[in-house]
């Protein structure tokens, strides 16, 4: 039993390496929550969807290819009732080879919010990918 269990956890985790190794073969993007910032009125928001299908986890993407997507993003306010149309919003985005974005709901008025964008690069794919 114990020579079974450990032949699938080799044969699951191989096939684990391979698909992660295979995301990071060429230059990628990856978006994630912004932390919140009392000063900048600016809150985490959930990222649901990238192109019409649901994250894995909604503080972080998997790497993306560069180029042009749809990010969909979640922000819920608990101080009032809202609609599904005012907590989400679609935020179409050009992404750049080795660049992480960060997404947060910087609050307009009341529960009104947008989505407030921030980049930087990602050490680790220009290094590997950007000759200088």
């Amino acid at each position: 039993m114990t020579i079974r269990l450990m032949a699938a956890i080799a044969v699951t985790s191989a096939g684990t390496a391979a698909v992660l190794a295979g995301s990071f073969d060429a230059p990628w993007a990856v978006v994630e929550t912004a932390d919140k910032s009392d000063v900048r009125k600016e809150f985490p928001v959930a990222i649901t969807q990238v192109d019409g299908k649901s994250t894995r986890d909604p503080r972080q993407t998997d790497p993306i290819a560069p180029g042009k997507h749809t990010i969909t993003v979640r922000f819920s306010t608990a101080r009032v009732a809202q609609s599904a149309s005012d907590e989400v919003r679609e935020v179409p985005m050009d992404l750049q080879p080795c660049t992480l974005y960060r997404i947060a709901a910087r609050r307009t008025t009341g529960t009104n919010w947008e989505p407030q964008v921030y980049n930087e690069p990602l050490g680790e794919c220009r290094k590997k990918f950007q000759k200088n």
